[in-house]
């Protein structure tokens, strides 16, 4: 799914980010890139969208880590630039995304903070078809919500059907 691999994504830069043993007196910072690319079969929300959706979303960011005493992550915060290209796979009609977001990882909480346009995407003469903003707090380990503030319209079939002919 769209929504796992891209929110997978941002948890493994994030979580590598820091160094083993940071030093405890002052946080570490580092910048972070990297590129997810998957597929959406869209034929499984709606039998006449026989396409995909071909998707590679780009992250660029920076990491700040603060640590406890014995050189532990206690949080962590990423400010991240995202962008997307979403294909549909029989036409080549293509649609973008334009992101900028902070994630919080509260280690000792176990929680996952995402705050501001998570994904964005507008198709011309529609509008917005894509709108995932605010603020959203996950479970660490299980990426299950535990709240969510703003919209959230951005699950496979809402991508699937942004791209639909």
């Amino acid at each position: 799914m769209r929504r796992l691999a891209v929110l997978v994504g941002v948890l493994l830069a994030a979580a590598t980010a820091f160094p083993p043993g940071a030093a405890a007196s002052s946080p570490e910072r580092s910048t972070f890139s990297f590129v997810v690319e998957d597929t959406i079969d869209c034929s499984q929300f709606n039998p006449e969208w026989t396409f995909n959706d071909d998707f590679v979303d780009f992250f660029d960011g920076t990491a700040t880590v603060w640590t406890d005493a014995a050189g532990n992550p206690v949080r962590e915060s990423d400010h991240v630039h995202h962008t997307s290209n979403d294909v549909n796979s029989v036409t080549g009609f293509t649609l973008h995304e334009h992101n900028h977001f902070t994630v919080v990882l509260d280690f000792v909480a176990s929680t996952v903070t995402l705050s501001g346009a998570i994904n964005v995407m507008q198709r011309p003469g529609t509008g917005e078809v894509i709108h995932n903003t605010g603020h959203k707090i996950l479970d660490f380990a299980t990426g299950e919500p535990l709240a969510l503030h703003g919209p959230n319209m951005s699950d496979d079939e809402d991508f699937c059907a942004a791209v639909a002919p």
